[in-house]
């Protein structure tokens, strides 16, 4: 068997095999220590799970319990023009260490080509479709706060709930691995992220790109956020997707499936995201973004508003 065919059985093993963990490890834990993380209540540290790629803070809950979120984004791609969607997020937090989230974007409007007459020969018209699905991401956050930083690991599956014909879905269940590594100085927060997928989707959800990458990759990031008064966080992102095998590409704008070599071609991609969050009400987060890609030459911005169902805490910096 080819070694990469290994390794795409594997990887979706070992992520069903950490979310089990992630589920199931809290009962291994001695209950005095179950006891006092319940106690504390609120998350040590400035978490990733807190500041998820779901959304701005709060979306996963810093404290223990539940919340719901919905975010109304309008974005404009240099590739297809402009999309608006509404994205609803569930999420729920265990204890100090563990929480997941489950989302799915709703695509109220975009652009997409659609192909018409004989497969033969095709003819591809544009076309703005309403009300059409991206596909689901559940994930699991696994958070600790050692003393010299922050780590969580986040595993994640993607839900084939989106059309790879209009270049939303993967057409298959796919899997993301993240680890996140952050040092808090001050008002910065370095960050670096490191971990392997087999979908684009799943590794930024705050933006959406007009194709979905499906294979084997391995994802790097670093950068820093900085903490701005009134509550106003800035964050950017240098990242990395390397293809470590043949992908394929579904897109709204290519002519549908094509396939793009392992090491060269637009299954390769890296560039700079930036985003900033603004708290405009309690419950209310104002959020903007900046993707430019380098390797595929596109820009991506978007803007929106989260309506949060319970607001963050004025301070997840302390256990209370």
């Amino acid at each position: 068997m080819p070694a990469s065919l290994r390794f795409n059985r594997a990887l979706p093993v070992l992520c069903t095999a950490l979310l089990f963990a992630a589920f199931l490890g809290p009962a291994h834990v001695p209950a005095q220590a179950l006891a006092t993380a319940a106690g504390a209540g609120i998350v040590s540290g400035k978490t990733a799970s807190s500041t998820s790629t779901a959304g701005p803070a709060g979306v996963v809950p810093a404290g223990q319990g539940f919340n719901a979120s919905l975010t109304q984004a309008t974005q404009h791609d240099s590739s297809n023009g402009w999309s608006t969607l509404s994205t609803p997020n569930l999420a729920y937090r265990f204890n100090s260490h563990l929480s997941a989230d489950f989302s799915v974007p709703i695509y109220d409007s975009i652009s997409v080509e659609v192909r018409t007459g004989a497969k033969a020969h095709p003819i591809y018209q544009e076309e703005t479709k309403h009300g059409i699905l991206g596909d689901s991401a559940l994930a699991a956050h696994l958070d600790f706060s050692p003393s010299l930083f922050d780590y969580t690991l986040t595993t994640a599956v993607g839900l084939p709930t989106g059309k790879p014909a209009y270049g939303l879905g993967a057409g298959h269940p796919t899997y993301s691995i993240t680890n996140h590594i952050e040092k808090s100085l001050g008002v910065f927060t370095p960050d670096f992220e490191l971990g392997v997928s087999d979908s684009n989707n799943l590794t930024e959800r705050r933006v959406r790109k007009s194709f979905t990458a499906v294979g084997a990759f391995a994802n790097l990031q670093a950068g820093s956020s900085i903490d701005l008064p009134a509550g106003i966080e800035f964050e950017a992102d240098g990242y990395e997707q390397l293809p470590l095998n043949t992908a394929t590409i579904y897109s709204t704008t290519a002519r549908g499936k094509r396939k793009v070599s392992a090491t060269t071609g637009s299954a390769e991609d890296n560039g700079v995201l930036t985003s900033l969050d603004i708290p405009v009400l309690p419950h209310i987060t104002f959020s903007a973004s900046y993707d430019r890609s380098f390797r595929l030459r596109d820009d991506v911005i978007g803007f929106g508003l989260t309506f949060l169902l319970k607001p963050p805490p004025k301070d997840t910096g302390s256990v209370e």
